[in-house]
């Protein structure tokens, strides 16, 4: 099986509303001492790419990126 692209929170634009977290704990956390999200694991397998791809669409500050290569 493949891997996901790796992708990030640009922390700028970042609403601290922790839907991501909620979609995907696997690879969401809080910053220590802040509110805003980050990626702690963007190693996952591709059967996660629909829901990255959904918490990208859905962010409200358009914040999860994908990395370029």
């Amino acid at each position: 099986m493949g891997r996901t692209p790796e992708f990030f929170v640009d922390q700028d634009l970042c609403t601290e509303c922790g839907d991501c977290i909620k979609a995907i704990p696997q690879a969401f956390r809080k910053t220590d001492g802040e509110e805003v999200a980050e990626v702690f694991n963007a190693d996952l397998e591709e059967t996660f790419m629909p829901k990255v791809q959904q918490i990208m669409t859905d962010c409200p500050g358009k914040a999860i990126l994908w990395k370029k290569a």
